[in-house]
């Protein structure tokens, strides 16, 4: 009897050191969110156009809506299935719903909260130092938000383009050409 209370006291402390090794490995891959809360207006509909190496483009429609204290951030494909649901709230990512977690959808959220993010608010929200902002030689504007020392997502704003319209690239060579959703009649 005590060999097997041993055994399962291992067996215990084994899932344990898993669950937490787990929920480490998810904190390291989170995306960075801001120290303190936006203050970009919302609501926000947008066409969000993904091409990565490779890969056939992806068009969906993004939603950001202030509930609370909370943003709500609804990703759709263009038959409006969800392709993710997210609430930030207080610093911290959660689902929303009962649609699976998608990383590469809240990464994308991330991106659009710093590009979003006015730049006399950026060394509050993230630290001076771990950004930069430029123009380019042909009036495009440029904005990188550096993480460990190197590039997590790099924003560009071309020179005539019509507000909400960007692109962003992520450390992975994952583009996301922003655009606002045409309001219909």
């Amino acid at each position: 009897m005590a060999a097997s209370l041993r055994s399962l006291l291992a067996i215990g402390r084994a899932l344990a050191a898993a669950a937490l090794l787990a929920l480490l490995a998810g904190c390291a891959g989170a995306p960075p969110v801001p120290g303190r809360d936006a203050t970009f207006s919302l609501p926000r509909r947008l066409h969000v156009e993904q091409a990565a190496a490779g890969q056939p483009s992806l068009d969906t429609l993004l939603v950001v809506q202030r509930e609370g204290p909370a943003l709500r951030w609804s990703l759709f494909d263009p038959m409006g299935v969800p392709q993710a649901r997210q609430m930030l709230q207080d610093g911290r990512w959660r689902n929303d719903g009962f649609v699976r977690p998608n990383s590469q959808a809240r990464d994308l959220f991330a991106a659009l909260i710093f590009a979003w993010t006015p730049e006399a608010e950026l060394d509050a929200a993230y630290g001076a130092g771990n950004w930069r902002a430029r123009a380019q030689e042909d009036g495009a504007a440029e904005r990188e938000l550096r993480q460990h020392g190197r590039p997590r997502w790099t924003v560009r704003w071309p020179q005539a383009a019509q507000a909400d319209t960007f692109t962003v690239v992520d450390a992975d060579g994952i583009t996301w050409r922003i655009s606002p959703l045409k309001e219909q009649p």
